[in-house]
Formats: C-alpha cells, structure tokens, sequence
C-alpha cells in the first residue's frame, strides 16, 4: 500500500537512504578497537548486525523530519545518533528477553539466540555494553540541551515504568490466565515505549510543541499495539489452516485473538492505525507516516 498521490519509488527511496544512515551510523558504533575483550566485541556486532527492520530508528528520523519539513538539515545527523541510540537499546532488550532465565528463547531473526552462539555470561554481557553505548550516543548530539533531554526521554521510556517494567509483569504472568488489560499493559510498555520514545525524541529535536508531542506519541503507541495485534492474528491464522477452517478455535489464550477472537482482534487493530492515520493527516510532509500505517495494515490477512 502507498500514500496516494505520492510516488511510490520516492517512498522506496526515502526508506532505502534513511535505512542505509542507519546501518552506517550503528556500524561506526560498533566499530570497537578489537585489542582485547575480542569475544565480546563479536557478540556485541552480531547482536545488532545485521539487524531486522529497524522500525524503531525509521519511524524517529521520518517523523524528525516531517515536522521540519525534509529539507536539508543540518540537524539530520543527531536525529540519526538519535536512531541509533534507540536501535542499540532496543537490541539489548532482545538479548536479556532471550535468556533461559527470562523468556528462554533459542532463536531470534532466524539465527541462534546471542546466548546459544556464545554463552549466557558474554549475552549479558553484550546487553549491558549495548545499553550504556546507547546513552554514549546520545551524548554526541550536538545541542547539550537537547542531549540531556533525549538521554532523559529514553531512560524514562526504558527503565521500570517503561519496557523493562513491561517484561517484569510478562514473566509474572506466564503460568497465569492472561486478561486483555494486562496483555495490552504488557505490549505497551514492551513494545511500545521504544517507538514512544522514538516519537518524543524526534518531537525533542524538532522544537515541536506540547500538543505535537502527546500528537506523535499517541501515533506510535497505536503503530505498534496494531502490529503486536496483527502478529497474534497472523499466528492463529497460520495454525487454523491459513484462516479457512471457520470452526478454529485460537490456541493460545494469552493472545489477542486468543482472548477476543478473530473478529474483534481485527477490527481492534484497524481502528489503531485509522487513529493513526488520522493524528498525522493534518500534518504537511505526511507521506512517510502515513506509508508506515498503510504497510502495517496491508500484513492483515
């Protein structure tokens, strides 16, 4: 799906320059002085590189420049520090959500979990290395007001009343009966305070205004409880013999379709990224925001 009356090779190319600044920006991160620690330094690259689809970054350099208007900017460069701070937290939350004693997973992306390839001491490790070379980055945007309030902004959105809170309260509630408002309790904090973060960050940077940020913020929050949504669906789907057996029964109780059915589930998710769309229509140079609603919502089967 693409923004109409936009053409949609631009788009392709807007997100193909934007995700090419990003991986440029995390490699030179990660560009380590190989000395000593090697073994760490590998595990701490691979974690990140190469990495999936880097929705988090997009979305924080789309919407910085959205809202100052995609000319040449020399602010550009600290939105993407800005990236790619949030991309490295965003991997070292993967790692420690692997671990046996977390969520016990033995894959991530298609390859063997940090703490299979290595081992359980060099994850948590790695993980601790990506969190403090988040904050690291954010020091390198050059306003040192702005520095302190991003660093601010993403400590606020990771810490225990943010993603890390959001995993507590999962793993408390594994071998529970799950209820809808504690899922979406869980999906806000775990997935969706980064992507807020990411919203507030670009919002920071941009000089927007208080209504602007609640605006941006609240479009993130729906961005990504729509996808967590979808992906439920998609899985229940999969299983009930690609959606066509009408008497299926969704497995797992612990999911949205699980919990609310198929039905109301979509029709959850579709009212998220309609309010989305909307939040950012009113806006000029809304085309890259709008196309990340319109590519979410093209995954509903």
């Amino acid at each position: 799906m693409t923004v109409k009356g936009v053409c949609p090779l631009l788009l392709q190319k807007y997100f193909e320059t934007r995700f090419e600044m990003i991986e440029e920006g995390l490699k030179t991160a990660l560009s380590f002085d190989k000395g000593y620690a090697k073994e760490l330094k590998e595990a701490i690259y691979s974690a990140v590189i190469p990495g999936g689809k880097r929705w988090r970054p997009l979305l924080l350099i789309s919407m910085f420049e959205m809202l100052t208007g995609f000319k040449k900017n020399r602010k550009l460069n600290d939105a993407v520090y800005a990236a790619v701070a949030v991309e490295l937290l965003h991997n070292a939350a993967f790692i420690h959500d692997d671990l046996p004693s977390v969520m016990n997973r033995n894959t991530r992306r298609g390859q063997p979990a940090l703490h299979v390839e290595y081992n359980n001491a060099i994850a948590i490790l790695a993980s601790d290395a990506l969190y403090t070379l988040a904050f690291e980055m954010l020091g390198e945007i050059k306003d040192a007001e702005k520095a302190l309030e991003a660093t601010r902004i993403l400590s606020t959105y990771a810490k225990s009343y943010g993603m890390v809170g959001g995993q507590a309260v999962d793993l408390s509630n594994r071998r529970k009966v799950m209820k809808i408002n504690t899922l979406r309790f869980i999906d806000m904090k775990k997935v969706g305070s980064l992507l807020q973060a990411s919203a507030d960050i670009a919002c920071c940077l941009a000089d927007a205004d208080e209504n602007t940020r609640l605006i941006m913020n609240a479009y993130a929050m729906n961005l990504g409880m729509s996808y967590q949504m979808i992906e439920d669906i998609e899985a229940d789907y999969a299983r009930g013999s690609d959606g066509l057996d009408d008497d299926y029964v969704p497995v797992s109780k612990a999911s949205y379709t699980g919990l609310l059915g198929f039905d109301k589930a979509r029709k959850m998710a579709e009212n998220l990224l309609e309010d989305s769309r909307k939040m950012v229509k009113p806006y000029a140079n809304n085309a890259v925001l709008l196309e990340f609603v319109g590519m979410i919502k093209e995954r509903l089967p």
